[in-house]
Parts: structure tokens; sequence; C-alpha cells
């Protein structure tokens, strides 16, 4: 018996669900009985609409240069990748595997996120390097009554306060270690409700497939106890924004991290020109980072959140910080993005604007002094969707990465969920205007 029967047979599966990313984030793919999975669901022949990579959030359609209504969005397919086969702890006899598309030749959509991650951390294999990848996202955990927290408090870094969620995270960090995924720590982040859940650091493309599992985890064992999880940057005008940190360092073939400089005890070169790499296209890819009008609600002053491209040492008011702790531990943390970011795609930005910095071997600009909200930097990210889409749309580097048909794709979704957020007319208008004008 193969090890994927010996799988299925061990854990009793009666269902696969094979699941695969948007261009937004989403999760999408289709359940299999474990009959129809052994038969077809391996061999990669279950077809998704190419829609797929031409939907906005509310799966509205658009026509895109290859997947349009000339062509009536033909299908492609998904291709199971085996290695990730896990438990779904909370539903028993349930197996999930994330799948990488394929077109009716069997040849890689390009426009797929995985793909495109992956071709990422191929580069960086002709480059010499190996890149450790760590996601740490915020969410917030609602009363599925009435969507608001069940406490008023900030109770950040309390044991207490949040004890009514402690049962759902639990199963939350059990399912996740059933499924194989390491999770270092939870706590309670700095706004009513909101929790952060910190995954160990590992290779890019099985980090960010972690991720879309726990987002799933998350918001699906949430239900379970009669609460809302949610991923959307910004629910509450009043309280802390969900962020998306990507922790990153580069390691040589012999495994050592290059960022660490034993010999001066801090950031190598490498790490310095990787940090100026990241500071020079920030800005341009910010539209990936926070795809959504809602996020651009966090990007302001002290809000932990960045608005410059500044870096620090272990200073969360920049854009870029760098954590120096020895061999093991020294990093680069991005912190721009929004808890609803691609993860995907988002890596595969960040890492080849690393890359970009250590092969130019750039000079890094000097540290925030103090505030890195009141530093000027190398200027200051797009805090609007508008700017931010045109920046992205008119950026050689993010194109050469996600190809044209995925850049042209993320400014149409982002630009027309921009128009839905503009022409909404919200109680808060109506409350401050109705009668004074």
């Amino acid at each position: 018996m193969s090890a994927v029967g010996e799988f299925l047979s061990k854990y009793e599966i009666g269902t696969v669900e094979m699941s695969v990313a948007d261009l937004t984030g989403a999760l999408r793919g289709k359940r299999l009985p474990v009959r129809a999975f052994r038969s077809a669901g391996v061999g990669g022949e279950v077809g998704l609409s190419s829609a797929l990579f031409a939907w906005d959030y509310q799966a509205d359609v658009f026509p895109g240069e290859r997947y349009n209504w000339s062509n009536g969005y033909p299908d492609v397919f998904l291709r199971p990748d085996l290695d990730t086969l896990r438990v779904v702890a909370w539903r028993p006899g349930t197996a999930f595997v994330t799948c990488d598309v394929v077109d009716g030749g069997g040849r890689a959509v390009g426009v797929s996120p995985r793909q495109i991650l992956r071709k990422v951390v191929g580069e960086l294999g002709v480059a010499g390097y190996a890149a450790n990848v760590g996601l740490e996202t915020e969410f917030y955990v609602l009363d599925a009554a009435s969507g608001v927290p069940r406490t008023g408090r900030i109770p950040c870094y309390g044991l207490h306060e949040d004890s009514f969620m402690e049962p759902m995270l639990a199963e939350v960090r059990q399912g996740l270690e059933v499924a194989g995924i390491e999770v270092e720590a939870s706590g309670a982040e700095y706004g009513p409700g909101q929790v952060e859940i910190n995954l160990r650091y590992r290779d890019p493309l099985g980090a960010a497939d972690e991720l879309m599992f726990f987002r799933y985890a998350v918001k699906q064992i949430a239900a379970r106890y009669g609460l809302i999880a949610t991923f959307m940057p910004k629910p509450f005008g009043e309280h802390s924004g969900s962020g998306l940190h990507v922790h990153q360092s580069l390691c040589d073939a012999g495994g050592v991290n290059v960022f660490w400089d034993e010999a001066g005890a801090g950031l190598s070169q490498a790490a310095r020109s990787y940090a100026a790499g990241l500071l020079r296209y920030l800005a341009q890819i910010q539209a990936v980072a926070v795809p959504t009008p809602n996020g651009y609600k966090r990007v302001i002053r002290h809000s932990f959140a960045p608005t410059t491209v500044t870096w620090g040492s272990d200073n969360r008011a920049t854009a870029v910080r760098a954590l120096v702790r020895g061999q093991r531990g020294t990093r680069l943390e991005a912190r721009s993005a929004a808890s609803d970011a691609n993860p995907y795609l988002l890596s595969a930005l960040l890492l080849m604007a690393g890359l970009s910095g250590v092969r130019e071997k750039l000079p890094l600009q000097p540290e925030a002094a103090a505030d890195g909200y009141c530093e000027a930097g190398s200027g200051l990210l797009p805090a609007d969707p508008g700017q931010a889409a045109s920046l992205l749309a008119g950026s050689e580097f993010a194109a050469g990465v996600l190809g044209g048909l995925a850049v042209q794709a993320l400014v149409t979704v982002l630009e027309r969920e921009a128009a839905v957020a503009r022409s909404q007319v919200a109680d808060w208008e109506r409350a401050r205007y109705l009668e004074a004008v």
C-alpha cells in the first residue's frame, strides 16, 4: 500500500478537501469522497473554472487577458501536493490537501499564487540560498449574535480577560498540531477579542500553505463555539487593526543563517542589503500587502502598522524590524501587510525584493533614530488604495515577480473594491451630517 493509501486507511478518511488559494487569498476547492480522491484526485483531474483567477472578493468575475467571456472561463485543474495531506482534526474522517493548478495540458498555471511562490523559491535556490519564513498574523474573535467582542477591555498579553475564547483557541492549537503544524504561542493582542497565534518558521511554500490551513481552522473552529473569527484588517475603527508580519532570513547551502555576522555580533552585510531591497520595493507592493480598502484604515501613525519606509533594530514603529538573535534567530520582519494579504504573493514579492538587494549589494539607509512614524526614511507607504493600485500597476519589479496577468488582475480587484467603498454611505455619515447640513 502506498503512503497515501496508508494515511487514508489509518485515519479512516471518508472525505478529502482539495484546496487552492485564489488571487485574493481566499481558500477555494472541492470535497471528494475518498473513493473519488483515490481514483481521480491523486491524478489531478478535478476541475474548477479559471474564473478563480479573475474575480473579486464577492466572486464577481471580470474579463482578463487570458480568462474572459470570449473563451468562457475554461477549466483549470487541481493537482494535489501529496506532501501536504493532513488530518482535519475537528471533522473526523476528513483530510485536507493543498493543490497546485494546471491547465488542460498538464502545464502549471503561471497566475496561480502557489506557482508564483514556487518559482521564486527556485530562483533563490539558483542564487545559492534557501529561505526561512515565519508568518505571524492577528485576528478578531467576535460573538456570533452581536458581531462584536464579548469584552470591552484591551487585554494585551492578558491571561484571564479573554478566557471565554480559550476553549476555542485550545482546539485550534491542538488541531494545528495534529495537522503537523507547529504552534509556538498564542496570546491576546491589542484590541478586545484580538488574538495572535504564532506558527513556527519554515520554508516559504510550506509556511504559506500552513497559514492558509491555519485561517481555515480558526474560522471553522470558532463557528463551533458560537463565535466568528475574522481576518478583516480593521473591523472596528476605535480598536487596533490586524496585521500579517513576515519574518524572513536566508541560509546558505550548508543551512547557515547568512543574516548573522558572528564577528560583529550583529546583522551581516547580506542582511543589510536584503533590508535595503525590501525598503526599495515596499511602496510598490503595498497593494499586495494591503489588498482591500479596509486595510488602509490601519495605515495610520502610532498604530503599530508602519506608515514610513524605514527600518530599525527591534523597532515596531518601522516598516522593517531587524531582530538580532544569534545564528538561529537573526531575521528581518516586514510589518506592512494587513491580515488579509495573500501569503503566497506577499512572500514571493518580499523574498525577491530582498534577494535583489543582496544581488546588487545595495547599501542600507540609516535606521530610524527613534520614532519611525516621524522619520523621513525613503518616503511614505501608500495610505490610499488608489495610490497603491497605481504604484503596483506601474511596477516593473512586481510584474517580473508575479507576471503581468496577476498584476493586472490584482489592480483590477483593488480598484473595484475601492469603487465599492467610495459608493457606500456609512451610518456615521448620516448621524453626523443628515441634520447638520
